[in-house]
């Protein structure tokens, strides 16, 4: 199983001065973040819609549950081990339920198994399945979406 540390991302210096660029003429670097939500949501959206597929079906609501969440890191986040204080957006497809909407056994049972249901793992899985092109989707996209983003900025700004 792939985990990431196993993972190299090479190629988004480029990547990532365009976008410190973008902040930087523009005056709020907000703009950075605006410009790579686009390549973010490209990058998860076939992982989210992986996770639905192999999510089994019993009543049905685990399944509906799959989707993606594209947002900054808030402190919560980033206390989760997974991101940390240099982590200005955060994209995670997955099983999310409404307040008071609980499917966190279920989801458990179908992730790890319990004694009357074996492992499925959809969301390991996936992840196994997904991660090379998920990166390659991230950089394929922000070149372009960061190209996008400057044009409008430059078009409001009457340029």
């Amino acid at each position: 199983m792939a985990r990431s540390r196993d993972i190299k991302v090479e190629g988004l210096k480029d990547l990532e001065k365009a976008l410190r660029e973008l902040g930087k003429e523009f005056g709020n670097p907000k703009y950075a973040v605006q410009a790579m939500r686009p390549a973010v949501k490209a990058a998860m959206k076939p992982v989210e819609e992986t996770i639905e597929e192999n999510t089994p079906v019993d009543s049905g609501g685990l399944k509906e549950s799959v989707t993606t969440k594209i947002g900054k890191a808030t402190k919560k986040i980033k206390k989760s081990n997974h991101f940390n204080d240099n982590t200005i957006i955060v994209g995670r497809a997955g099983y999310f339920w409404k307040k008071g909407e609980s499917r966190w056994h279920q989801a458990l049972a179908v992730e790890f198994g319990n004694e009357k249901t074996s492992a499925q793992a959809p969301l390991r899985n996936t992840f196994d399945e997904e991660h090379a092109g998920m990166l390659q989707r991230f950089k394929d996209t922000l070149g372009p979406a960061i190209e996008k983003k400057g044009k409008a900025l430059n078009k409001k700004r009457g340029k």
